[in-house]
């Protein structure tokens, strides 16, 4: 988010400077992902694990019953933020290091950036081992 907050500026900065319009659609686009990539909220209910981004266009879902292992872990900073697709995982993340490692009965693995990754652990523990 900081990141593209910092290149909107620059192009506002830009945009006022020259006055080229093209430059407003590039400010625009930098604005949107700032918004959608805001937050990360996750929640786990029933039998599923859902998580969105920002206002939550788009809700990623998964059901409970998949996941065959939970673990803490810390990502390395050049794993990035947002969506990222890295070699043996997926990442969903918007600040930070701290994420939680779902390992799935399909072999697939998604981490899930967070806050609080000891209360995400427990809570998805608690509920798959149920």
């Amino acid at each position: 988010m900081f990141t593209s907050l910092a290149f909107a500026a620059l192009a506002a900065a830009m945009l006022w400077r020259t006055g080229q319009p093209s430059i407003l659609l590039t400010l625009i686009v930098l604005i949107g992902v700032a918004i959608l990539f805001s937050s990360l909220t996750v929640d786990v209910s029933g039998s599923e694990l859902r998580w969105h981004f920002g206002p939550g266009l788009w809700t990623y879902r998964l059901p409970l019953g998949d996941i065959q292992r939970v673990a803490i872990v810390r990502n390395h900073w050049w794993s990035g933020f947002g969506l990222r697709m890295r070699p043996g995982f997926r990442l969903y993340n918007v600040s930070g290091f701290d994420a939680v490692e779902l390992q799935l009965k399909s072999g697939d693995i998604r981490r899930i950036g967070t806050d609080d990754p000891q209360g995400l652990a427990a809570a998805l523990r608690s509920q798959t081992q149920a």
